[in-house]
């Protein structure tokens, strides 16, 4: 099942033709429930029409895999419009904001409509108060701000007004990276057709997306969407920009981390050397097989956290949850999981 899923996933990142012998429906239904939670299911769908009739899934399971993708394109297209709106509701007043995440990391995908993600995140660096006023002229509701950002609802979508990228409100945050990354967003992001609309750089996007599964995988959980995310902007890197990510990165403890993901992309995924920066390779040569291994079984096997009662209920299972990962912390992380609990609570409080 997860070897037929990473083919499908090979085949429809390299174009190549996908091979398949003697699935029966039941592994298809496994694959397409597995690609469902990898959040892979509806970039994968158009590479199934090039399968022979007799190797493709039955009727049904292919409608309700169309269906899915259907629904993912329209979604996609709901989101743009609703950032076409945003843009041009800033640009009246000379601001702009810059799209992370989401629509920034979708322009790499070979279907960028079907790569699947929820709330639509943008960070507006120093315009950041102003860009609220705005979108409050035009009868929007800002929610109470956390530690790095806002909630806001543009025609039903949810969106994520960053003021940072990292939790604010916890000294010494272990993340680090919080001033280079508002760096690169707010000196080097590239407009686009959108009035008041930016993409940051690929060196941004490329750190960001690493940096960001690493918080994730510390906190709970990844998709395999965050593995092809991370091989997809790695193959986009120039060698000045490869060489920027690197200088960034240094010797920064979730680099490791990052390194595992590019062996996976590698090893599980089977994506090509040539894809990614020489550096790049043979630092994910140099991870360990039985730690590859642990990282995959999690992203395969694990479960998210569920979202409790209420707020407080929530925070509660995500602090279980931290201590069920210490040993991502003891491998990965520069604290333990204890340690970091505690600094977060202590923000929390502060807020």
């Amino acid at each position: 099942m997860c070897q037929l899923l990473c083919e499908l996933i090979n085949a429809t990142l390299t174009g190549k033709d996908l091979k398949v012998e003697c699935v029966g429906e039941e592994a298809w239904e496994r694959c397409f429930e597995t690609a469902r939670q990898q959040q892979v299911l509806a970039m994968t769908f158009p590479t199934m029409p090039a399968l022979p009739k007799e190797q493709r899934p039955g009727f049904l399971l292919w409608s309700k895999w169309m269906a899915y993708a259907q629904s993912t394109a329209e979604q996609s297209r709901q989101k743009q419009e609703a950032v076409r709106k945003l843009g041009a509701w800033l640009s009246e007043e000379g601001l702009a904001t810059t799209v992370v995440k989401g629509f920034s990391v979708a322009v790499h995908y070979p279907r960028p409509e079907l790569r699947e993600f929820s709330d639509v995140d943008i960070y507006s660096g120093p315009d950041y108060e102003a860009v609220n006023r705005c979108l409050t002229k035009h009868g929007l509701t800002v929610g109470k701000a956390d530690g790095h950002h806002a909630h806001v609802r543009v025609d039903d979508v949810s969106v994520e007004h960053h003021f940072a990228f990292g939790n604010s409100r916890v000294k010494g945050d272990m993340y680090g990276m919080e001033t280079a990354l508002q760096q690169l967003a707010e000196n080097d992001s590239r407009p686009t057709a959108m009035p008041g609309i930016r993409f940051p750089n690929a060196a941004f996007t490329t750190l960001y997306v690493g940096w960001h599964a690493y918080k994730h995988f510390l906190h709970e959980k990844i998709e395999l969407r965050h593995v092809v995310d991370w091989a997809l902007c790695l193959k986009q890197l120039t060698e000045a920009e490869a060489a920027k990510v690197d200088e960034v990165k240094g010797t920064a403890t979730w680099s490791r981390f990052a390194d595992t993901l590019t062996a996976i992309a590698l090893h599980r995924l089977g994506l090509p050397k040539e894809w990614f920066p020489a550096k790049v390779v043979e630092r994910a040569e140099s991870v360990a097989t039985e730690e590859e291994q642990r990282v995959w079984d999690d992203i395969i096997g694990g479960s998210h956290t569920h979202h409790g009662r209420n707020k407080g209920h929530r925070r509660l299972i995500i602090a279980h949850r931290l201590m069920q990962n210490q040993w991502k912390f003891k491998v990965y992380a520069d604290e333990s999981a204890g340690r970091f609990l505690w600094k977060e609570f202590v923000g929390w409080c502060k807020g």
